[in-house]
C-alpha cells in the first residue's frame, strides 16, 4: 500500500552531488542506508536490524554505525524527509472558504499522505515504547494534525468537546487504518465512509 514516491526521492537525492567528492560519498552513503531503512518498513519489516538494512543498502555494518549512532538517529533523519515530503500538502491552503468543506478537503489530503506513510507511522507507532525520540515524534504528529482541526473549527465547535473529538476520531490516521487496512477498503471507499461519519457529525451542528 505504502511506496515511495517522487517526493520522498527528491528529498533524500538533495539538490545533487556535492562538489567536494568525499562528502559526496557520505552523503550518498548516508542517502542509501535511509532510503534502505525506509524500503524495507515498506516491505513490511517494521523492526529492521542494523546488519539487515546494510544489506539492503549494499554497505558493510560498520559503515552503518559511521554515519549512524543508533537506530534512532536513523528514525530521526527518516522523520526529517516525511516532514518535508508531506507537510507542503497538508499545510496547502483549501480552495473552499466553508470550514465544512474544508474538512472534507482534509480528509482528501490526509488519504493520499496516509496512502503513502502508513508503514512508517504504524512501525513507529509500535516502537514508540521503546524509543523516546519515536514517543516524541508521535505526540508532536498528534498535536499537529490536532493544530489543523483547530485551524478550520469555529470556535464553537472547538468549544462543543465531545463533537470536536468525534471530528478529530473521524479523520485520525486510526480510523483511516481500521478502514483501509483492517476492513480492506479501498482508498476510494475509505473516503466515502470518513466522509459520512463526518457528515453524521456535522448534521448535529448548527452553523
Amino acid at each position: 500500500m505504502a511506496k515511495q514516491n517522487a517526493a520522498v526521492s527528491k528529498v533524500i537525492e538533495g539538490d545533487g552531488p556535492h562538489p567536494d567528492g568525499r562528502r559526496e560519498r557520505s552523503r550518498s552513503s548516508r542517502g542509501k542506508i535511509v532510503r534502505a531503512m525506509m524500503d524495507l518498513i515498506i516491505k513490511g519489516n517494521i523492526d529492521p536490524s542494523a546488519a539487515k538494512v546494510a544489506e539492503e543498502a549494499g554497505v558493510g555494518l560498520r559503515s552503518v554505525f559511521r554515519h549512524f549512532d543508533d537506530k534512532d538517529s536513523i528514525f530521526r533523519e527518516m522523520d526529517e524527509i516525511l516532514e518535508a515530503a508531506y507537510l507542503p500538502t497538508m499545510r496547502a491552503p483549501y480552495q473552499s472558504d466553508s470550514w465544512k468543506d474544508q474538512l472534507f478537503e482534509l480528509v482528501e489530503r490526509r488519504a493520499k499522505v496516509n496512502e503513502e506513510t502508513a508503514s512508517f507511522r504504524i512501525s513507529t507507532s509500535i516502537q514508540r515504547f521503546n524509543s523516546k525520540l519515536l514517543m516524541d515524534n508521535y505526540r508532536k504528529l498528534l498535536r499537529n494534525e490536532h493544530k489543523a482541526l483547530d485551524a478550520i473549527l469555529p470556535n464553537h465547535v472547538r468549544k462543543d468537546e465531545q463533537r470536536a473529538r468525534a471530528i478529530l476520531l473521524a479523520t485520525s490516521f486510526d480510523t483511516w487504518r481500521l478502514f483501509r487496512q483492517d476492513e480492506e477498503l479501498s482508498k476510494k471507499k475509505t473516503i466515502e465512509v470518513i466522509k459520512q461519519l463526518l457528515r453524521d457529525i456535522l448534521d448535529q451542528i448548527e452553523g
